[in-house]
């Protein structure tokens, strides 16, 4: 299905975090990448990771509303149930691939300490896919979150890689796949790393910008919503579609 950003290409617009924070964000290289989660901060309302909802649109993606309040509708959510009454062979489905993709993604937002071997460790912020597996591959971020929450044959966890004190590092192993994607394996390491100890080795300047995960988080106005969904299935259905919203809660 042709999309009028076709016409129009732009550089990938990654609009989940904040731009402030966006060059903190960890890249995974090839090779070994040893990585200390840290904690859920003082002051947040969730824990050492955030599951985000975000909404794909061509040439970019941006967080759901959802993704912070259940009961929050988004610009897609409006244009799916017009489609689903209106045009339900316009949405994608397994046997339309191009079709339009008006519902979420899963990813995962958390911030890590980042091991150097020269104990110059640096502050990041990790956001991967934390898709289950249901509808596509593992995500890295649901990788991870099982690895550190992975239980023995009793049903205990076999490990709190999340404590502060007695937590330990995760290993990120990105393999080389010849026309494929990368391949990662995570393992958690064995030695306990404090993790204000390993924070009085990050740059003062990176480390005076930590803050709660929802605070790095970028949500969109409304109009901006519609604006991307434009860029989705053009901008006049965008109209279209939102007048028609607007003139039924009149």
């Amino acid at each position: 299905m042709t999309t009028n950003s076709e016409n129009n290409p732009r550089k990938y617009q990654d609009l989940i975090f904040r731009p402030e924070f966006e060059n903190l964000r960890l890249n995974f290289p090839h090779g070994f990448t040893w990585i200390r989660i840290l904690p859920g901060l003082h002051g947040s309302a969730y824990g050492a990771l955030l599951p985000i909802l975000v909404l794909e649109f061509p040439g970019g993606r941006f967080v759901d509303p959802a993704s912070f309040d259940p009961n929050k509708r988004s610009a897609y959510d409006v244009a799916l149930e017009w489609f689903r009454k209106n045009a339900p062979g316009a949405l994608y489905s397994k046997g339309h691939k191009t079709g339009y993709r008006l519902w979420p993604a899963k990813i995962c937002a958390f911030w890590v300490i980042e091991h150097s071997e020269q104990e110059n460790h640096s502050l990041r912020l990790v956001l991967e896919s934390f898709n289950d597996g249901t509808n596509g591959p593992v995500g890295l971020a649901r990788e991870i979150w099982r690895k550190i929450f992975e239980k023995d044959e009793n049903g205990e966890r076999m490990g709190n890689a999340l404590h502060p004190d007695d937590g330990v590092m995760v290993c990120v192993e990105r393999r080389k796949r010849k026309n494929a994607p990368p391949l990662d394996w995570v393992r958690l390491g064995r030695i306990p790393q404090n993790v204000d100890a390993m924070l009085e080795k990050v740059s003062p300047v990176e480390s005076s910008v930590l803050c709660p995960l929802e605070r790095v988080i970028y949500e969109p106005t409304v109009d901006e919503q519609w604006e991307y969904l434009g860029r989705l299935i053009t901008p006049e259905l965008a109209a279209q579609i939102r007048a028609t919203a607007k003139r039924r809660r009149m």
